[in-house]
């Protein structure tokens, strides 16, 4: 009993920790980005160009990244690459080299999903796992030599673990919906309940089809082959990214495929193929840091909307002042 007590009181130490490095950093990022911006403008005679104004500046003090813990910085680079591409990928549609549809937002995410869950069954004997935040994590292989007479990766019938599988996480993206939809008008209760529409559980038809599907085709595939294997992933992650359809999200497309190639890169890291003496994933999230905080006030229009709220709650509001100014000078240039 006093062991739990201890345990909890240190995970709760812990959580302090890692708010008080994530405030830091952001902190640092958004206090020495304008100082080192007016540094390199005095360095170049009192000159700003396009890539000394902010990408420069926000590129270096990416380096404050090695606050975070190496247990959380994976993620919020991995976030970060995300939204690079997000970026990216509304520039090229905004200058028409690109579209995005429904349809190709469905197949990215089903070409992920198909990766991930491929490479996530891959990890699940080892004894520590790549961090990842993905909503779900699939079963261990279920191995021959383990003495169990079930070839699926799960115990019981598998009707009634598809079907529960189905309805805990429809219920999980039904909450989310509701509470998103009740909440802010939690004033008039009965008003908010009776405005709940079919539109309201599309993201728990997509929680709820994307683990449903994948779990099925796992069991179709060990009950037909009589043995389980990481590769069955492959089709039953390709298939349940075909739920995408109820919940359409850019995003989530690109962080399917993004969280696969980081499990991929941990593979190349581990045969010596990626150099581990270079820090490639920190160079990586300065990059980012740079172009996306550039874009924010040069190019707002495809900037990422998290980019946007998080540089205006960084900054206390700093962010939209800069980006008014900015403005202001280049309607006068004109």
């Amino acid at each position: 009993m006093r062991g739990k007590k201890m345990m909890k009181k240190e995970q709760w130490f812990k959580m302090g920790e890692y708010y008080v490095r994530s405030t830091l950093l952001g902190l640092l990022v958004t206090a020495t980005g304008p100082n080192l911006s007016c540094i390199i403008r005095k360095l170049l005679g009192d000159k700003f160009t396009y890539y000394t104004y902010l990408i420069l500046p926000f590129t270096l003090n990416g380096l404050f990244i090695y606050l975070e813990p190496p247990s959380r910085r994976g993620l919020v680079i991995n976030l970060f690459c995300n939204l690079v591409i997000e970026y990216y990928l509304k520039v090229l549609q905004r200058a028409g080299y690109l579209e995005i549809t429904k349809t190709r937002q469905t197949l990215m995410f089903m070409i992920g999903s198909s990766l991930l869950f491929y490479l996530m069954r891959l990890e699940g004997d080892k004894a520590e796992r790549t961090p990842l935040f993905w909503f779900f994590t699939p079963e261990k292989v279920r191995r021959k030599c383990d003495g169990s007479s079930n070839v699926c990766p799960h115990e019981g019938p598998c009707q009634g673990h598809v079907a529960k599988s189905f309805a805990t996480y429809f219920g999980i993206g039904a909450g989310i919906s509701l509470a998103r939809h009740i909440l802010p008008q939690i004033r008039t209760p009965i008003k908010a309940i009776s405005s709940i529409r079919g539109k309201h559980f599309k993201l728990a038809m997509f929680f709820g089809s994307y683990i449903g599907i994948y779990r099925a085709v796992i069991c179709y595939l060990c009950r037909k082959k009589g043995f389980d294997s990481a590769k069955y992933a492959l089709p039953a992650g390709y298939a349940a990214g075909l739920a995408s359809v109820f919940s359409p999200s850019l995003g989530l497309s690109i962080a399917s495929l993004t969280a696969a190639f980081k499990l991929f890169s941990t593979i190349l890291y581990e045969k010596k193929i990626l150099p581990s003496d270079i820090p490639l994933p920190e160079l990586m999230y300065c990059f980012c840091q740079g172009t996306l905080f550039n874009a924010r006030v040069l190019d707002p229009g495809a900037c990422p909307n998290y980019v946007l709220n998080l540089m205006k709650s960084c900054s206390n509001g700093t962010s939209e002042m800069v980006f008014k100014s900015f403005s202001e000078v280049t309607k006068n240039a004109m």
